[in-house]
């Protein structure tokens, strides 16, 4: 087939049209045939034509090769945009992993609607990414491996160069004569990709010379079988969650089947921007969550999410902090942040509205946690019974009661943020009162 920039122009004009068309720019063999090319053809491009180049600051070479960027970019006249990430693996974490994740960041928090971020993998990383997908065991998603077009936040994102061979575009660099850089920790086999490419991959190709096209073909099947199996879960969610989509009926997913509720589950899990659980933890929603007794609240947890189930509706939410300890002071027009991912309480003046305002000690109102034992009475309700049956009656999830923010006048509880004021500290009609803003909680009820 050879590739050439005509080839490339013609499979740009099969995408979304673009007001900038972005390269990311490493200054490596790919990426460089990808800016040079694009920079041939730039009077026919629909829109600008703009490189952006990531320093992960990871290498002893990392300003150099930015360097090397800078000056590329600059003899063909394209505009570059250089940005520093931060990449700092804890431990187990792969370093490649890391970085990766802070590129695509720094990718989406530059771009917006009207761009198409460029990346110049090709058919060989589709067949290693196909290949280390298989042995890590991984489903349709992982085997589609690496999709022609993509969302980036606001923006798109293409990777046009999939139907070329690395050894094609080699050739048509080496005519062009110009310098690429070389990463010589792409040569270091204790990664998993490096040991395949340099490996495992030469004496398969000896073998199977068409494997890099072949593969890439059952990538694609594998990639029109996973569209179908999110529309299909499109279809299931719209009969088992709840309206706001924060939670799933149990009834309705037990009528499912397990392969569906699978997909299902990978498919809101995603609607909500939380981390899908390994397979192991899948299997155990089935026989700790789904199959407990109606009185039961199970949890099942994994690294970023928790599933939980309360009268018969599953929600999936980040980790819950521990509430935190000690009390702060509430004063009127300042905001108390809560911390550890509570939000924040505001007291805003509202006449007829919140607590009483002669009910605010100059020093301020106090913000406790739970301590077990309290005893109010909601406004409007005749009797005091502990809070424990209060928040019971207002069917707060479990997880939430002991989260709530609890505003103290003095030693006595006035309100329960989120929930109601106390009676005798409710402001009468046009008193003057302050209402409760507490901004950012996890869901409560």
């Amino acid at each position: 087939m050879g590739f050439d920039p005509d080839k490339l122009l013609n499979l740009l004009r099969g995408l979304p049209a673009a007001q900038r068309y972005w390269v990311a720019y490493s200054g490596g063999l790919d990426s460089s045939v990808l800016l040079q090319a694009l920079a041939q053809q730039k009077s026919a491009l629909a829109g600008e034509l703009r490189a952006l180049h990531i320093n992960h600051h990871i290498h002893s070479d990392s300003d150099a090769w930015q360097q090397h960027c800078e000056r590329c970019c600059a003899q063909l006249r394209v505009p570059l945009e250089c940005r520093g990430v931060e990449v700092s693996p804890a431990k187990g974490e792969s370093l490649e992993a890391v970085a990766r994740t802070a590129r695509y960041a720094s990718y989406r928090a530059l771009l917006g609607a009207g761009d198409l971020l460029l990346l110049a993998h090709h058919q060989d990383d589709q067949l290693e990414t196909f290949l280390l997908q298989a042995l890590r065991g991984a489903g349709l998603r992982g085997l589609a491996a690496m999709p022609m077009l993509a969302d980036c936040g606001a923006a798109q994102m293409a990777r046009p160069l999939l139907g070329f061979s690395r050894e094609e575009l080699r050739k048509w660099a080496e005519q062009q004569r110009f310098d690429w850089l070389e990463d010589p920790s792409n040569a270091d086999t204790r990664f998993d990709r490096n040991y395949l490419r340099h490996v495992i991959l030469p004496p398969l190709k000896q073998r199977w010379p068409a494997a890099a096209e072949t593969v890439s073909r059952g990538a694609r099947h594998c990639g029109e079988a996973l569209e179908l199996l999110i529309g299909q879960a499109a279809e299931d969610w719209k009969q088992c969650a709840s309206g706001d989509g924060q939670t799933l009926a149990v009834v309705s997913l037990r009528k499912l089947g397990v392969p569906r509720v699978k997909n299902l589950l990978r498919y809101w899990l995603e609607k909500l921007e939380l981390p899908l659980p390994p397979a192991r933890k899948l299997e155990q929603v089935f026989a700790e969550v789904l199959a407990a007794g109606a009185d039961r609240n199970p949890c099942l947890s994994w690294e970023g999410a928790e599933l939980r189930r309360y009268r018969q509706r599953l929600y999936a939410l980040a980790p819950l902090p521990e509430a935190p300890a000690g009390e702060f002071r509430l004063l009127p027009g300042h905001a108390q942040d809560l911390g550890m991912g509570l939000g924040s309480l505001q007291l805003q003046a509202a006449e007829g509205e919140g607590l009483k305002a002669a009910a605010c000690p100059e020093d301020g109102l106090r913000v406790r946690f739970r301590a077990g034992g309290e005893v109010c009475r909601p406004a409007g309700r005749a009797h005091r019974r502990p809070l424990k049956k209060w928040l019971q009656e207002f069917a707060v999830l479990p997880w939430m009661r002991e989260c709530l923010p609890l505003i103290y006048a003095g030693e006595e509880l006035a309100a329960v943020a989120g929930l109601f004021v106390c009676a005798p500290f409710a402001a009468g009609r046009h008193e003057p009162g302050l209402r409760i803003h507490w901004h950012g909680h996890p869901p409560l009820q």
